[in-house]
């Protein structure tokens, strides 16, 4: 092709028409710039396609995580529901409390209510997408991960708030209540429970550990509404890419 171009000039140039050279130079200019516009927008279409690969695969595996979330922290929700059903029991007057398959259920287990340790709150999405977001093409789902991860930092904080008055409170309380647990599992009633449940310091720790409780419960119901936000907005944009 070029040496056709090149032989076209040449002849030009020998038969002296200046006119009709500087419209073949004019010609061969704009050829050029066609084939390098050409090229330029071949590239960037193999690239579009590469990042909108990439963010499909993203979205995948942000749903996987996503999912895995719902899962795990609604079994946090029930965690905490229950434990505050706990300590609704332990903060009643001794008259009125019932023994209710709850309670007995905690107290029955190795050593009573103690077996609270503490909750786990580790994200998947948080954990595996903090390196996503510049990677993603949809400005809804950006936005959704960015209210995702705002209120995972809330929970987290609740959550480690609760642990740690859990560490300094509880604890103690188990060791000083270790061998009453051991004669309650020998002997389940009502008065055995009462007896360990009347501590005015475990009285005081549950009264704190309940309002934590109400506290993380209610950044957890706005993370778990976030999360089925995240969920909605990751299939809607990975059916539209597919």
């Amino acid at each position: 092709m070029i040496k056709i171009f090149r032989n076209i000039r040449k002849s030009v140039v020998n038969e002296g028409r200046t006119t009709n050279y500087l419209k073949y130079a004019i010609g061969e200019i704009v050829l050029v710039v066609i084939g390098i516009l050409i090229a330029l927008q071949i590239n960037n279409w193999n690239e579009q396609r590469k990042l909108n690969h990439n963010d499909l695969q993203l979205c995948k595996e942000l749903l996987n995580d996503a999912v895995a979330d719902s899962i795990f922290f609604e079994s946090r929700h029930v965690g905490l529901v229950e434990l505050k059903s706990a300590i609704h029991y332990i903060l009643e007057k001794p008259e009125l409390r019932k023994p209710d398959s709850v309670i007995f259920k905690i107290a029955n287990a190795s050593d009573g209510f103690f077996t609270y340790r503490g909750f786990r709150y580790l994200s998947n999405v948080v954990s595996n997408g903090k390196n996503s977001m510049q990677e993603l093409q949809s400005q809804s789902v950006i936005n959704a991960l960015r209210r995702y991860n705002l209120q995972y930092d809330y929970v987290a904080a609740s959550m480690q708030r609760l642990n740690n008055l859990n560490e300094k409170e509880l604890n103690p309380l188990q060791k000083k209540h270790m061998k009453d647990f051991v004669t309650l599992k020998q002997n389940h009633d009502l008065n055995s429970l009462n007896t360990i449940y009347n501590d005015e310091a475990l009285q005081k720790s549950v009264f704190l550990i309940d309002d934590y409780i109400d506290d993380a419960l209610n950044h957890l119901n706005v993370f778990q509404k976030d999360n089925r936000d995240l969920i909605r907005v990751l299939k809607e944009h990975i059916k539209k890419g597919l």
